[in-house]
């Protein structure tokens, strides 16, 4: 079990843990939009993209596993300090060794380090959390990642990509992101028994939830390693393809907002379909037109519509559990989030034949989970939380 004491419910641990995350994801996010970029500078062929994309969410798929072990070792704290020091050794292998094998490699342990991070944390904030609050919290949460993500789409037009000092310039990010959980997180959760994933947790998984996260991995799997090149295959130069990355980034930012509003009149399952429209909408917005300003306005609307997906249908599956199973939990469905992201590229990748196929592709997982989730309907909720 989790033994949380009052001291752990200070707002010190609680913020240093998101100002790590913030850090952290500028530079995850600086990476995964340079890479693509890198590749003819380091002399690969750019259908390597897709096989560093899957490697790269297979090991957040392992990930998924390995992460409980460690952290009963380490506890929590040490835990995350482990897995950001093997992120930051895993870019500093990739500015030295431009091999393929070794890039494969790389992205692999990166998707672990990475798992191990994001559970750790989102579990840690859960258990800091009052019930009542945690979806509010898991929003602040996603709102704080889509802000360094926004920032880290912005590295691409200040280090270029070529050359080492994209590299460099994501080696100092993540050395920052230490500093807030050393300085800041004097308290963490202290784990004093394993909780395992067990029958009591899987007969109380919310398949909801469960669909909501797989339908997040399907599509945020192929944001950041296919969308760059679904907008220069567009006619967009690269500059301009930073500045569509970021407003999709900055609409994750505004969901927070408007799904507390959409909330306080809708369930969650409901909450997630009306998103799903909106990402259709999008999309179908982005295909029909070449005005610039419209285009900026269907990519921020499609980045909120995918990033209220993940933090909505955590929230639903949270509604009946424990303390003690929230970190089982959060492992189930950062799974089922990976397994999106794992198939998410090869799935993807035969639609960047055709002019905006990849955004067909994002069509017809809103609607598929849109579908689901009309078909099979949520149990009433007895109360409606704003996220």
């Amino acid at each position: 079990m989790t033994r949380i004491t009052e001291n752990h419910l200070k707002y010190t641990s609680y913020n240093g843990v998101l100002f790590s995350l913030g850090l952290f994801s500028i530079g995850t996010a600086f990476l995964m939009s340079i890479l693509p970029f890198t590749f003819k500078h380091f002399g690969f062929d750019k259908s390597f993209v897709r096989d560093l994309t899957s490697i790269y969410y297979l090991g957040v798929l392992l990930g998924v596993f390995v992460t409980k072990p460690i952290i009963n070792k380490l506890q929590y704290k040490w835990g995350i300090l482990f897995f950001i020091c093997l992120y930051l050794i895993t870019v500093t292998i990739l500015a030295s060794y431009p091999y393929i094998s070794i890039w494969l490699a790389c992205r692999f342990f990166a998707g672990i380090a990475v798992a191990g991070i994001y559970i750790s944390c989102e579990s840690w904030l859960l258990l800091v959390t009052p019930k009542s609050q945690q979806a509010a919290r898991l929003a602040t949460n996603t709102a704080v990642l889509c802000i360094g993500r926004a920032l880290g789409q912005t590295g691409i037009s200040i280090t270029g990509t070529e050359g080492y000092t994209p590299f460099i310039a994501i080696s100092i990010m993540i050395l920052c992101s230490l500093l807030p959980l050393m300085v800041m997180c004097k308290t963490a959760p202290i784990i004093t028994k394993a909780t395992k994933i067990n029958l009591e947790i899987i007969d109380k998984i919310n398949i909801q939830g469960l669909f909501g996260c797989l339908a997040s991995g399907l599509i945020l799997g192929s944001l950041y390693g296919l969308m760059p090149l679904e907008l220069h295959n567009c006619g967009y130069d690269q500059h301009k393809t930073s500045y569509f990355m970021v407003s999709i980034i900055i609409g994750g930012i505004l969901a927070k907002p408007i799904a507390k509003v959409i909330q306080t009149k809708l369930t969650k399952p409901q909450s997630i379909i009306v998103f799903s429209a909106v990402g259709i909408a999008a999309m179908l917005g982005f295909q029909f037109t070449e005005n610039t300003i419209i285009l900026f306005i269907c990519s921020t609307l499609f980045g909120s519509a995918i990033f209220a997906l993940y933090p909505i249908a955590i929230a639903q599956s949270t509604q009946s559990l424990n303390d003690e199973l929230l970190f089982a939990n959060a492992q189930i469905m950062f799974f089922a989030f990976s397994i999106g992201a794992v198939l998410s590229p090869l799935f993807a990748h035969p639609f960047m034949s055709v002019p905006h196929g990849l955004l067909d592709y994002f069509i017809m997982i809103f609607a598929a989970i849109s579908a689901y989730l009309l078909i099979h309907k949520a149990p009433s909720e007895s109360k409606v939380q704003p996220a």
